[in-house]
């Protein structure tokens, strides 16, 4: 799967986890935001939703 390296969010750049950062948060259930705030992995802001992968 090609990820890009990184996504403008809210007015500023992020670097993309990589995909063992990405794996932890499908078996942890828990995901994190860009900024860091942890959310639902389906919430709109986590990375698996930004990053088109739920």
């Amino acid at each position: 799967m090609n990820l890009p390296r990184s996504i403008t969010w809210n007015g500023s750049q992020y670097d993309v986890p990589g995909m063992d950062e990405l794996e932890a948060m499908v078996f942890d259930s828990v995901c994190e935001t860009p900024d860091g705030d942890t959310v639902e992995p389906d919430h709109p802001d986590s990375w698996l939703f930004l990053l088109g992968l739920i």
